[in-house]
């Protein structure tokens, strides 16, 4: 019975290695030059609308170097850079052709991750406009060292835990936490380390 059993699972090695190895995702299924070249434009829009935004921040007027928008302009750029690469590949692959099925050819969860997309896209539109409107801070000590929450910590935390439970699906209380301690060094890295101002009145 044994050496039957195994003879079957020898069959099924063979049958498999015959039809070639599958990965959990089917990278040429999952991505086509039509998908990257669409995601490109979007992503493209929104790294220039963040950098003008950036750009707009209220500059403390000392050096290029301490704007608050330094750092927003300088990830923006890099990865504009990176999807204007996707774009001229997507392009080269014959990307622009038949855009228009993409859409009217999707799946359920072709549907899906396209939902879960713009919405990634419309929080971080929001999170850099609300950035741009909401501006405070507070100044307190603690043990005799002068601390300061600015508005940036206060729109950071909840949007990020917004992200972190929609596309980690974890409880709100561990997305809330790791928003909490990420965006808490974040911003002790950059105003006491570096000494760069947060965006918002820092």
């Amino acid at each position: 019975m044994s050496a039957e059993r195994g003879d079957a699972y020898l069959e099924q090695a063979k049958a498999k290695l015959s039809e070639g190895f599958h990965g959990e995702e089917d990278i040429e299924a999952a991505s086509t030059p039509q998908k990257d070249l669409l995601s490109a434009c979007v992503m493209a829009a929104v790294c220039i609308f963040a950098m003008v935004l950036a750009w707009q921040m209220p500059d403390p007027g000392r050096t290029i170097y301490t704007h608050p928008g330094l750092l927003p302009i300088v990830v923006g750029a890099s990865l504009l850079a990176m999807v204007i690469g996707l774009a001229v590949r997507a392009l080269r692959e014959g990307g622009a052709r038949n855009l228009g099925s993409l859409i009217s050819g999707q799946t359920s969860d072709d549907e899906d991750e396209a939902w879960r997309a713009w919405l990634l896209i419309a929080l971080v539109i929001v999170f850099v406009v609300t950035l741009d409107v909401v501006t405070f801070r507070f100044r307190f000590a603690v043990g005799g060292i002068e601390l300061k929450l600015s508005s940036f910590e206060c729109v950071a935390i909840p949007m990020t835990t917004v992200i972190l439970k929609v596309f980690w699906r974890k409880s709100i209380l561990l997305c809330l936490l790791t928003a909490v301690i990420a965006v808490l060094l974040l911003t002790a890295a950059f105003r006491y380390g570096f000494k760069i101002p947060m965006p918002g009145v820092d």
